[in-house]
């Protein structure tokens, strides 16, 4: 491919130097910006922007992309890069800005069963390591030769890395974590990746998850409870959708915050009290104006394009939804 420095160019004035071997998201990572991203295999569509100017080639199928978006000269990030100076309409995350990614050992320090598909993982680095993160994102794990992604439950001020993991059925990594891991294994962690994280904003707050897609909102909401400067001012609404009711292993218990939980049962049976259905459809159902809240949105991909769609639909800013999308690994 040709190796020629193009120029990524945002609304923002920010100019980046690309070449049509990388990904425009690459390019900027690499060259120290963060804009919007999560899965980087255009499944999720976090990451989708307008191309305003210039001319780009796509290097992986944008299976996010509607063929309304691609006559809106809608494009992932992830999947194309430049073949001329580019202008896109993206934000610079400057929260990210000294968030740095590194690859570093770690090892296990406890294995506990939460459910019969879902185990906590809980990994210490080396006593010198630095691992800063914004609570939201993930880290990859990479042991014999794979490389999984997982969201962080804990936060930045606690000493190990909390991760929640679900077993896949035939999943290579999940027969590691399933059948083979014990305490003191050694693997490498390399992160922290991703852009969802809590912006700054006066706005009430909505989460919502399915399965173990509750990490990363665990660890936001945390980081919330243990920060001396924030102060609770609008409600928080945390909706977690699951198939049945043994699945739901969270409740939450903080020191200030104030939050109503929702847990939603897809499939409930006679014994089950609590919402039923999708959780996007019952917090549509109880919130009367869902434009007031910025909503923060994890687990399936299904949940989380539908969840947008309707949003939308409702009136809800496309800015004021952020959303992490578990998406098949390859």
């Amino acid at each position: 491919m040709n190796q020629e420095v193009l120029n990524i160019n945002t609304v923002e004035g920010v100019s980046i130097p690309s070449n049509s071997s990388n990904s425009i998201i690459e390019s900027a990572l690499l060259d120290g910006f963060v804009f919007e991203y999560s899965c980087k295999n255009g499944q999720c569509g976090v990451c989708k922007t307008t191309l305003l100017e210039g001319e780009v080639i796509e290097l992986q199928p944008q299976l996010a992309l509607s063929e309304e978006d691609r006559l809106a000269n809608k494009i992932l990030t992830c999947c194309c890069a430049t073949v001329s100076d580019i202008l896109i309409d993206a934000e610079e995350l400057s929260a990210l800005k000294d968030i740095e990614t590194k690859t570093f050992p770690a090892r296990i320090n406890s294995l506990r069963n939460l459910t019969d598909e879902v185990v906590e993982v809980m990994l210490r680095l080396p006593p010198t390591t630095n691992f800063d993160f914004l609570e939201g994102q993930y880290l990859d794990v990479m042991q014999n030769n794979i490389r999984r992604s997982y969201s962080i439950a804990s936060t930045n001020k606690d000493k190990e890395i909390k991760l929640l993991i679900k077993e896949y059925p035939n999943g290579q990594m999940s027969n590691y974590w399933f059948n083979q891991a014990k305490e003191n294994d050694l693997l490498r962690i390399e992160g922290p990746k991703g852009t969802f994280f809590l912006r700054e904003s006066k706005k009430p707050l909505l989460f919502l998850a399915t399965g173990t897609g509750i990490a990363p909102i665990i660890s936001m909401l945390q980081g919330l409870d243990e920060d001396d400067t924030y102060h609770q001012a609008q409600p928080i609404n945390v909706y977690w959708g699951n198939r049945k009711a043994e699945e739901f292993f969270w409740q939450p218990i903080f020191t200030k915050l104030n939050v109503s939980f929702y847990q939603v049962n897809s499939q409930p049976n006679d014994d089950w009290s609590e919402c039923e259905g999708y959780v996007q459809e019952i917090a549509l159902n109880k919130i009367k104006n869902i434009t007031d809240f910025d909503v923060y949105a994890c687990g399936s991909n299904a949940m989380i394009q539908s969840a947008k769609q309707q949003f939308i639909g409702k009136g809800l800013p496309e800015n004021q939804f952020y959303s992490d999308a578990f998406v098949q690994s390859y």
